[in-house]
């Protein structure tokens, strides 16, 4: 079956990634005291040397990435980050960053028993309106009280806060760390575990201004032993912070949209528009002003495939002003999704898929290119579920573009020996480069386990219907004057220039002729034309003539009208 996105005519475009990230207002919360073990092995020699306790109770301990048994061994590929610095994968907020504890020091709040308790007290305190806490739970799941501490001597309790096993628990914000055994120094290594979780901890909205000085965990019940690592915070800010940033983007423009806090901002909106993601701070000059009210803002004049960062911050007037939020769009970006159902995924127990294996149950969509332009990059997306006791590493697919039957570099296989969806996401790749007209595209899938007589079939692996996604960025074909002449090409319309008529070479052949101008607008249609194409209402400059044939073929040329 086939999903397929009708030709552009009012140009106007979603961008793909409306990624958000608050410079600024997302902050780590050292801490000055209130560890109790030293769980994660690092530097050269036994692992004992360089911990004084374990995660789960059963001698087994994080590594640090500079650790080595001895200086002669090879360095390790995985383990905790030697910097000490973590940057969670859980996608919102986006770019959370914790800071760990030394790894040559007590680095770990470790609670073994139900009551046992104790206290962080951070090192500088701050107002947050989210807590996030770095923490897991060593041989199984377990629960926490969270007291958060405020300066005015009042608190706030988080009762039976969960805390996931560190193996295959969902929310993690790291994983594949790996682990050593205390008792005889044997690493284990996997991609997926062991795991650190992020906690979320809604701060009141009464207490949100207020600074916290400590948090205190108290293990409850039975269950796992929970190993409480860091914290992070959104901090708080009287002025608030706009929401919802949505960017919706044309060939060469964007508009932006967003959601005014509840408490809007006296003195309106200022933003910061860059090709850069480095975010502005708190004294950069803002690109533009916004008055109060406004709730979106046009910005014309970009470059067609170009990625723009376009960061706003509510300015409440004087010096106070929110944190900046962001917004990340390419003008020129056309999307098509596959919404026919689940697809099939066929059998194939050889593991010898490569990028020329075909499948009779592929997923296809196209993507119809704006006379103008043609692909500067192709990105796909999607999610692919188990079923049946299938396992997310048995999961193959590549996309492949057929109009020139070029597939992707290399087969891609879902990560993790227990069930559940993975999710796929591979940009910039080239395989449609400089394709125009309808361009189309196929996902080919496979299982790896199952019945090999049920050949395709959505049980034991699947491609989530809605979700296969394929993004083409698009930029302006190279219109020089120098170019337009059409010698050593089939020529399909003379003169050139011309004054009024294009003479249209095999017109009876011809289904529609389009006239665009150079920013892709669609300047004149003729459905089946006759030989002689009469512009004469076009002004004069450089156009793109673009003729579907019957036979479904695309022929485009550059001309000039006098």
């Amino acid at each position: 079956m086939k999903g397929k996105l009708l030709p552009l005519t009012a140009v106007v475009l979603t961008a793909m990634f409306n990624t958000h990230f608050n410079a600024q207002q997302y902050q780590t919360m050292p801490i000055q005291s209130g560890f109790n073990a030293d769980v994660i092995a690092n530097g050269i020699g036994s692992s004992t040397v360089s911990t004084n306790n374990d995660v789960d109770g059963v001698s087994y301990a994080f590594v640090s990435q500079d650790f080595q048994l001895t200086a002669a061994d090879t360095p390790l590929t995985y383990g905790l980050p030697t910097s000490g610095l973590i940057t969670s994968v859980v996608p919102s907020p986006a770019g959370l960053t914790y800071e760990m504890a030394s790894y040559s020091a007590n680095n770990s709040l470790r609670l073994e028993t139900a009551g046992e308790n104790g206290t962080f007290t951070f090192t500088t305190p701050k107002a947050a309106v989210n807590l996030y806490m770095l923490a897991t739970g060593g041989s199984g799941a377990c629960t926490v009280d969270v007291t958060v501490n405020f300066s005015d001597a009042s608190t706030q309790t988080f009762s039976s806060v969960s805390i996931s096993d560190w193996y295959d628990g969902s929310n993690f914000a790291i994983q594949g760390i790996g682990r050593i055994k205390n008792t005889n120094d044997i690493l284990e290594s996997s991609s997926t575990n062991p795991r650190l979780y992020q906690i979320p901890l809604a701060i009141d909205a009464a207490n949100q201004s207020k600074m916290i000085q400590s948090v205190t965990i108290t293990k409850t019940g039975a269950g796992g032993i929970p190993n409480i690592f860091a914290f992070s915070a959104e901090i708080y800010n009287a002025c608030y912070t706009p929401t919802n940033v949505m960017a919706t983007t044309t060939m060469n423009g964007v508009t932006v949209d967003w959601t005014a806090p509840a408490s809007a901002p006296s003195s309106g909106y200022q933003y910061y528009l860059s090709t850069s993601a480095t975010p502005p701070t708190a004294t950069t000059a803002p690109t533009g002003n916004l008055a109060a009210g406004s709730t979106s803002t046009t910005l014309n004049n970009l470059s067609t495939g170009q990625t723009y960062y376009f960061w706003i911050r509510s300015n409440c007037g004087g010096s106070s002003q929110s944190y900046w939020t962001m917004t990340q769009f390419t003008p020129g970006q056309i999307s098509a999704t596959y919404t026919a159902g689940d697809l099939s995924t066929m059998y194939d127990s050889s593991f010898n898929i490569t990028t020329t294996s075909t499948t009779p149950c592929p997923g296809t969509l196209t993507v119809s290119i704006p006379a103008g332009y043609k692909i500067k990059s192709t990105a796909v997306s999607y999610t692919m579920s188990t079923v049946s006791n299938g396992y997310m590493s048995e999961q193959r697919s590549f996309l492949v573009c057929n109009n020139n039957n070029i597939s992707e570099a290399s087969v891609t296989s879902g990560v993790g020996g227990t069930t559940g969806t993975y999710s796929y996401n591979r940009t910039g790749l080239d395989l449609a480069n400089d394709l125009t007209g309808n361009v189309d595209f196929e996902l080919r899938a496979w299982r790896t386990y199952g019945d090999s007589s049920a050949g395709c079939t959505t049980t034991y692996n699947k491609v989530d219907n809605n979700t296969f996604k394929v993004t083409v960025t698009l930029e302006a074909l190279q219109l020089a004057t120098s170019e337009v002449g059409t010698k050593g090409k089939e020529r399909i319309a003379y003169p050139n220039p011309f004054v009024e008529t294009l003479h249209l070479e095999k017109a009876e052949n011809v289904k529609k002729a389009v006239i665009t101008d150079l920013s892709g607008v669609m300047v004149k249609t003729v459905e089946n034309p006759s030989s002689d194409l009469f512009l004469g209402d076009v002004k004069s400059g450089m156009y793109i003539l673009t003729l579907t044939m019957k036979d479904g073929s695309v022929k485009s040329m550059k001309t000039i009208k006098k």
